[in-house]
């Protein structure tokens, strides 16, 4: 995005060449000229013209540069927002948002853009929260090229992971912790006979 907003518009600049006719106050200080550099008017006339008409075909070509790095980065960003929408299943709230740039043709482009995704636990479900926050993550590094933000969010819905996995194996540990202690509490009551 840097690279695109960085372009910048200059007018063409002209430098004096030896193919610009000379004013007629130059000619008559240079003396005659010799018989074979003779140049018909229409020829002298015709090369300001066509070195307006160089500067604008290159004016032209940047310009036809810039659409054309606006048009990839256009691009880019809709198949990387899109590649978040298609992992992100239901978690995704609402589609991609876009920031757009005017190009010089008048069209507006994407240059950049946001996914928004839940990330927020399931209550009372380590379990759910677990499989949510892996989805999450997957949506997250989607793209062939997941930004910084993108790998925040992945680091930050591994945090969660690993907070559902304990909470899990804590849920799991008191309910064998329970089934131990009524077990336990069943088989005690044996009666020695002497």
């Amino acid at each position: 995005m840097d690279r695109i907003n960085s372009v910048v518009r200059a007018g063409p600049t002209l430098f004096p060449t030896t193919r610009q006719p000379r004013l007629a106050a130059d000619r008559v200080a240079s003396g005659p000229q010799p018989a074979d550099s003779t140049v018909s008017q229409d020829a002298k006339t015709t090369a300001p013209a066509q070195e307006t008409g160089s500067a604008a075909s290159s004016q032209d070509a940047k310009t036809a540069a810039l659409l054309s790095q606006l048009a990839q980065r256009d691009r880019q960003v809709r198949t990387h927002e899109a590649a978040h929408i298609a992992a992100g299943g239901m978690y995704v709230r609402g589609g991609a948002r876009f920031s757009y740039t005017t190009g010089p043709d008048g069209q507006a482009y994407a240059t950049g853009g946001e996914v928004s995704i839940d990330r927020s636990p399931v209550p009372n479900d380590p379990q759910a929260t677990l499989q949510k926050l892996q989805q999450v993550q997957r949506a997250a590094l989607a793209p062939a090229d997941p930004s910084p933000q993108d790998r925040s969010v992945a680091a930050a819905a591994a945090v969660g992971m690993t907070q559902a996995r304990i909470e899990l194996a804590q849920h799991r540990l008191g309910v064998y912790q329970a089934t131990e202690n009524s077990a336990i509490t069943r088989s005690s009551g044996f009666s020695v006979a002497a």
